[in-house]
């Protein structure tokens, strides 16, 4: 269960005013034509003065800038003005310029992206590809109407076979909504109750929220597509539905089920059992990945080996640990040497906004208003590299899953951990670098 998390709201925002007249760059022939021109024409800080009683026609005398070329400002957006003016060579309009970092306002919270020290470096990843044409399917809780997903889900399954755990009144059937896991006290064995955690939507946005669309935050794939697949519910869900759900992601035949027409590129599972890796676990894994589709784990929260808790420990998985801000391995992250690697799954102490923060609901039971929230743990960490998978799948589609994980472990950055963290801390930029220049060589 994710710890609770703090609540952003949604922030509205208005565009600003554009000033009425337009301002424009021009070039003289020489200085004395320019000088003639500026002593034709009023001051613009003048007509200002005057609440602009001029002609709208009449140009107005803004600066003049290192070159030598003049600024002027027309109220009625004419560059035609100017003709009259002598000596003129050139009129261009001075446009507005605007910062190329992103548009979404908490970016800079989201230190998993781009500290220098314990971020992925997803912008230089970025600069190949965002994602487009992969698909990033997330075994979860389900999805939460947010508009940090909208447009971003494929139709989904709901693969909980328990109606009353399912609490939609049925068992499984096409709607992967998040119906919430809200606990009563003394449910799953626990004294405390809890609200809804909504993890199913917060792990989607850290793989692939929209981006530049002025609301939060920006996944790592922004342009990847999520297939959302319900498979956790009240008290967790059953190992069962997880292997038909990997099965069915990936492309296979489930029974009663009607099979994807376009199978995902990566599988995200932010879940844990503890135990060896089963069977039929292992089974369905190495299916998925012989239908070319990689399998990303979190590790688990226990702060225990990692080799003793599932999926994460079957063969073929991308097992993921969690760091801290510092960059290094979190308190509470499984370890040792079944982990393949580690992504930022924040600290889980002290300030919050140590943690990742991402797309939540802030109904305590039933969807009410989308927020943002930070959680931590490996559950974040997964995403991270799902969002990385899916981009070097953007870049190639035919990667094979084998090179997939070759790539991410041989290109991970050295990593602060006292325990056995896998390789490192998951570097999207060498990542995409690497798979660019393969790309090319082959």
């Amino acid at each position: 269960m994710s710890p609770r998390c703090f609540m952003l709201a949604l922030t509205l925002f208005t565009a600003v005013p554009a000033t009425a007249a337009t301002r424009y760059i021009v070039r003289f022939a020489d200085e004395a034509s320019a000088n003639a021109a500026i002593a034709s024409v009023p001051k613009a800080e003048a007509a200002m003065r005057r609440k602009r009683s001029v002609d709208a026609g009449q140009p107005r005398h803004v600066a003049t800038l290192a070159g030598g070329a003049q600024i002027f400002e027309v109220e009625d957006d004419n560059p035609a003005h100017f003709a009259r003016l002598h000596g003129v060579t050139s009129v261009e309009e001075d446009r507005i310029v605007r910062p190329t970092a992103l548009a979404d306002p908490l970016y800079l919270r989201q230190w998993s992206l781009h500290d220098p020290r314990s971020g992925i470096d997803a912008e230089a990843a970025w600069k190949y590809t965002r994602g487009e044409g992969a698909v990033i399917a997330v075994l979860d809780t389900g999805a939460t109407p947010h508009p940090e997903l909208d447009g971003q889900l494929l139709p989904g399954y709901d693969f909980v076979s328990d109606a009353v755990r399912a609490r939609d009144g049925d068992g499984r059937d096409p709607d992967p909504r998040d119906e919430g896991d809200w606990e009563e006290p003394g449910d799953c064995g626990r004294r405390a109750g809890s609200r809804s955690s909504w993890h199913g939507t917060h792990v989607m946005a850290l793989a692939a929220a929209k981006r530049g669309n002025r609301l939060g935050i920006t996944g790592v794939a922004p342009e990847a597509r999520i297939l959302p697949v319900r498979v956790l519910a009240h008290c967790g869900g059953y190992l069962s539905d997880v292997i038909d759900a990997i099965a069915w992601a990936s492309g296979g035949e489930v029974p009663r089920v009607p099979t994807l027409t376009r199978r995902a590129d990566v599988i995200n599972l932010s879940l844990v059992t503890e135990g060896a890796c089963g069977a039929a676990m292992a089974d369905v894994i190495r299916q998925a990945r012989e239908r070319g589709v990689a399998v990303v784990v979190a590790a688990g929260n226990e702060g225990v080996g990692a080799s003793g808790m599932a999926p994460g420990n079957c063969p073929g998985s991308i097992n993921v640990g969690a760091l801290d801000r510092g960059g290094r391995l979190a308190w509470y992250s499984n370890h040792g040497e079944a982990v393949t690697l580690a992504a930022p799954g924040g600290s889980l102490r002290g300030l919050r906004t140590d943690d990742l923060i991402s797309a939540v609901d802030q109904g305590a039971r039933v969807p009410w208003r989308s927020v943002f929230g930070y959680l931590a743990g490996t559950s974040m960490a997964a995403p991270l590299v799902s969002g990385v998978v899916a981009l070097m799948r953007s870049a190639d589609p035919s990667l094979h899953v084998d090179d997939i994980t070759r790539h991410l472990v041989d290109n991970a950055r050295p990593a602060r951990c006292l325990k056995p963290c896998g390789t490192g801390l998951l570097d999207a930029g060498a990542t995409l670098d690497a798979v660019i220049e393969e790309r090319v060589v082959l």
